[in-house]
C-alpha cells in the first residue's frame, strides 16, 4: 500500500488504520502545496475497492484485480473528485515525461503512460455528471469532456501506443482541451448545488460491496454555504462512502467540520527528498529547482525567467 506516496511517514498510520479496520469514514489530509495528499486519496481509494491479488491480499500495489485496474486509471465509477485545483501544470510535466519516454522507448513508458493518463483524469472526474447535471454549463463541458475522452482512449495502456509524431500531435491536443476546460469551467469554489448533488449520489445503494469515495480538495476554500451543507452529510454518513478532504490551511477549516473528520498531517519534505520525487515520477534528473511546485512552474505558457523579470 502507499507505494506511489514517498516521503510522508503518514502512509504507515493509514496503512495500520486500514488493515486494523480503524479507518474513519471522514478524513482531512493536512499539508503544503505538493505534499502527496490527492495521491494519498487516489490510493486510498483502491485500497478499499481492492478485491485481492491471486493470493487473496488485498492494497497490493501491484494487485491486478478488475477494481484496482481502473483505479490505477482513474476509471472507477464510484470515485469522485471535487473542489478547485491547478491540474494544467501537472498534465504539461507528465506530457513531457510520456513523449520523452516514447522518444528513447524507455523501461519506464508504462508508467509514463499511466502518469499521463492520471494528471488528465484528476481533472476530468470534476466534471462527473453527478455533479453537473442541471448545470448551465453541462452541456459545453459534456463536449469538451467527450473530446478529451476520445483522444486518451488511444493512449490506454491496454492499446499499442501510436507513432512518435501523432503522440505528439494527440497528447498537444488533449492538453489544449484541458487548458480550456480548466480556465472556462473549473469552479473556483466548489458550488453549494454540488454538494447536494453528492449528498443524492452517496444515498443511492449499489449491487455490489464497494465503497463510494468523494475526495474534496482545497477544503478550506468552501463558501459557508457549502460548508454547512457538507457538514449534514459528514454527521450521519451512507455506510458505504468515504469522505476524504485535503487543506493547505487546517485553521481555515470550519471548527464543525473539523470535529467531524479524523485529520492525517503531511510533513513538508526537505529539498533532496522533493527533487527525488520529481526523479521517481517525472523521472526528470534537472536539481535546478528546490521544490516540486518550482518545478510544475517550469510548465506555466511563459518562462520562469519571464516570470521572474516581471515580478
Amino acid at each position: 500500500m502507499f507505494d506511489n506516496l514517498l516521503y510522508q511517514p503518514v502512509s504507515s498510520l493509514l496503512e495500520t488504520d486500514i488493515i486494523q479496520n480503524q479507518l474513519p469514514q471522514s478524513l482531512l489530509l493536512s499539508g503544503k502545496e505538493a505534499a502527496g495528499k490527492l495521491t494519498c486519496a487516489l490510493e486510498i481509494a483502491r485500497v478499499l475497492d481492492c478485491t485481492g491479488d491471486e493470493n487473496g491480499v488485498k492494497g497490493n500495489w501491484l494487485c491486478q484485480c478488475n477494481s484496482c485496474l481502473k483505479h490505477k486509471q482513474l476509471g472507477a465509477t464510484n470515485l469522485i473528485i471535487a473542489g478547485p485545483r491547478d491540474c494544467i501544470l501537472e498534465i504539461g510535466a507528465a506530457k513531457k515525461t510520456l513523449i520523452n519516454a516514447a522518444y528513447n522507448n524507455s523501461s519506464y513508458l508504462m508508467a509514463a503512460r499511466y502518469l499521463f493518463l492520471r494528471s488528465v483524469r484528476k481533472l476530468t472526474l470534476r466534471f462527473s455528471p453527478v455533479l453537473w447535471e442541471e448545470d448551465d454549463k453541462a452541456s459545453k463541458v459534456a463536449a469538451l469532456i467527450s473530446v478529451i475522452d476520445e483522444d486518451m482512449e488511444e493512449l490506454l495502456p491496454t492499446k499499442d501506443l501510436p507513432e512518435i509524431s501523432k503522440l505528439e500531435k494527440l497528447v498537444n491536443s488533449i492538453e489544449t482541451n484541458c487548458q480550456k476546460l480548466e480556465s472556462s469551467y473549473l469552479y473556483s469554489s466548489i458550488p453549494v448545488s454540488q454538494v447536494r448533488k453528492l449528498s443524492s449520489w452517496t444515498r443511492l445503494t449499489t449491487s455490489n460491496e464497494t465503497k463510494k469515495t468523494i475526495i474534496i480538495e482545497n477544503a478550506d476554500k468552501m463558501q459557508e454555504s457549502v460548508r454547512n451543507a457538507l457538514l449534514k452529510i459528514l454527521e450521519e454518513p451512507p455506510a458505504d462512502c468515504i469522505f476524504i478532504l485535503t487543506t493547505t490551511n487546517r485553521g481555515a477549516v470550519m471548527p464543525t467540520i473539523l470535529s467531524r473528520v479524523r485529520t492525517y498531517n503531511f510533513y513538508h519534505r526537505t529539498v533532496p527528498q522533493q527533487l527525488e520525487v520529481i526523479k521517481r515520477v517525472f523521472h526528470d534528473d534537472d536539481t535546478n529547482f528546490s521544490s516540486i511546485q518550482e518545478y510544475l512552474t517550469n510548465f506555466l505558457p511563459v518562462s520562469r525567467d519571464e516570470i521572474k523579470r516581471n515580478a
